[in-house]
């Protein structure tokens, strides 16, 4: 989540991804789970932060290595909600994902994605770069590219599948000065997604990609 987890992908990775430095912080005293990588993460206030460094190849696999369980939880949730709402299998978002999307992915994500997948993979979880994409595109897919594709085709399933309308999610606002007690920053924000998906975005990223 990755997203969640590049980019505009990288918003879904799991997750509610924030870039956020100040993680860097609450890492102070907290060891990290693997040694071997610069990257680390720790729970605190029902809240996962994650510190990732490096190359986007390098970020992407830490990235996959230390929330293999959580992408491949989510990676069932967001299987069953598409397929679910468009009647359409995983491996139609896979395929759509290989040539819909990756195409038009820029080297540096392409660099960060297949790395998540490779970092799932050396926690022993079966899922490939194109489960990554489709994960990232699980609101890109089903609300915008299955209607378009209707509409070309003019399918006989078009017809029989229920009219799909992006939904209204994110809302947000920021407030500082006399707006607030102390002229501190408040900042808050709302999804408005599925209770599925909202309750995995507890997710937070600090990264640093290497020159």
């Amino acid at each position: 989540m990755a997203r969640l987890f590049p980019h505009a992908l990288r918003f879904r990775l799991i997750l509610l991804l924030a870039m956020i430095p100040a993680c860097a912080a609450y890492a102070a005293g907290q060891d990290p789970q693997s040694k071997a990588l610069p990257g680390y993460r720790f729970e605190k206030g029902g809240w996962t932060y994650v510190h990732l460094e490096g190359s986007p190849a390098q970020i992407g696999f830490e990235h996959g290595q230390l929330l293999s369980a959580e992408i491949e939880d989510m990676v069932r949730v967001i299987k069953l909600e598409n397929t679910r709402e468009t009647k359409r299998s995983w491996e139609f978002f896979r395929e759509a994902s290989r040539t819909m999307l990756w195409p038009h992915i820029d080297a540096e994500y392409k660099q960060e994605l297949e790395g998540i997948a490779r970092g799932v993979q050396s926690k022993g979880v079966k899922l490939d770069v194109w489960d990554i994409v489709a994960l990232n595109g699980g609101i890109e897919l089903p609300q915008y590219y299955v209607p378009w594709l209707d509409k070309q085709k003019k399918s006989e399933s078009a017809a029989n599948t229920p009219h799909i309308v992006p939904e209204g999610r994110c809302s947000a606002f920021i407030a500082t000065g006399s707006y607030t007690k102390g002229g501190k920053i408040v900042i808050a924000h709302n999804n408005w997604s599925s209770y599925a998906e909202g309750a995995r975005w507890t997710v937070i990223f600090d990264s640093g990609v290497a020159a």
